[in-house]
């Protein structure tokens, strides 16, 4: 996972507007459970950025490790409310 993170992070044609906000690792609870939280744009620059991360093959390399592990993969997004921080 770091080491496709870099090329995923760097992919070409990522939205200007995509940003990783935050890793996120569960001591407790869902036991080894990854969150990533991205801001984008908008949903269309959400897209290009996944598209462009699909073409990075480091990345695509380390999903290929993870998903043999892994037992689910969930995306939602999610809007920040008025006095949040990320607004």
């Amino acid at each position: 996972y770091a080491e496709g993170l870099p090329s995923k992070l760097n992919a070409e044609g990522t939205d200007p507007s995509t940003a990783l906000v935050t890793l996120l690792y569960s001591e407790v609870g869902e036991l080894n459970e990854v969150i990533e939280l991205w801001r984008h744009g908008s949903t269309g620059a959400m897209e290009r950025s996944r598209v462009a991360a699909r073409s990075a093959q480091k990345w695509r390399n380390s999903i290929a490790e993870i998903a043999a592990l892994a037992t689910s993969f969930t995306s939602t997004i999610h809007k920040p409310l008025d006095f949040s921080p990320l607004r």
